[in-house]
């Protein structure tokens, strides 16, 4: 029985390893299967977050100023929870990173899904004519096929972390914030 959080974890790749020889191609088959439905699934919910949280910061920041000119008896409660809402958000948005990750997600589940339809019609080209040159190639094919997958992944993987910003180092005395210098008049 599948649970539903399970389509959100990525499928581990030892579960496949130890197949016979015999199997190893329905065994790599499903593994990419299960991979392209998991960064579908995580790019879905990515595109989600984006378009739900720009929501709420355009709908809740655009009744901000109609509240600020309203009189209505717990006035000053409202306005602090609408402007903690906005901050929350807005701090969710740039911490999740809901559109880049989307980006990321989608165009990685699209280079797996290519990689395994060149696998997938190669095969079936070798199956139509078992004496062609592509037929003596099928088990190089499925290593390749993983080798493709596993680089798609570290790519995947190097472009998240180095999108990352990282603290900078801040000298003794200075403030971590760069304040604007005041501009002379003329």
């Amino acid at each position: 029985m599948s649970t539903p959080w399970r389509r959100f974890r990525v499928p581990a790749l030892e579960e496949f390893l130890d197949v016979a020889d015999d199997e190893l191609d329905a065994a790599v088959e499903q593994y990419v299967q299960r991979l392209r439905h998991f960064y579908d699934a995580r790019a879905r919910w990515q595109r989600r977050g984006y378009r739900a949280s720009g929501l709420v910061v355009i709908v809740v920041g655009a009744l901000l100023p109609l509240l600020a000119t309203s009189e209505f008896p717990g006035k000053e409660l409202v306005l602090s929870l609408v402007g903690v809402t906005v901050s929350v958000v807005t701090a969710l948005r740039s911490f999740y990173r809901f559109d880049q990750s989307w980006i990321l997600l989608r165009n990685t589940e699209i280079a797996i899904s290519d990689a395994y339809l060149k696998w997938k019609l190669a095969r079936r080209r070798a199956a139509a004519d078992p004496h062609s040159v592509e037929a003596e190639g099928t088990e190089g094919d499925t290593r390749a096929l993983i080798d493709r997958i596993m680089r798609i992944r570290r790519d995947e993987a190097e472009s998240f972390f180095n999108e990352l910003p990282t603290p900078q180092p801040v000298p003794d005395g200075q403030s971590p914030v760069s304040l604007p210098t005041p501009r002379s008049r003329a």
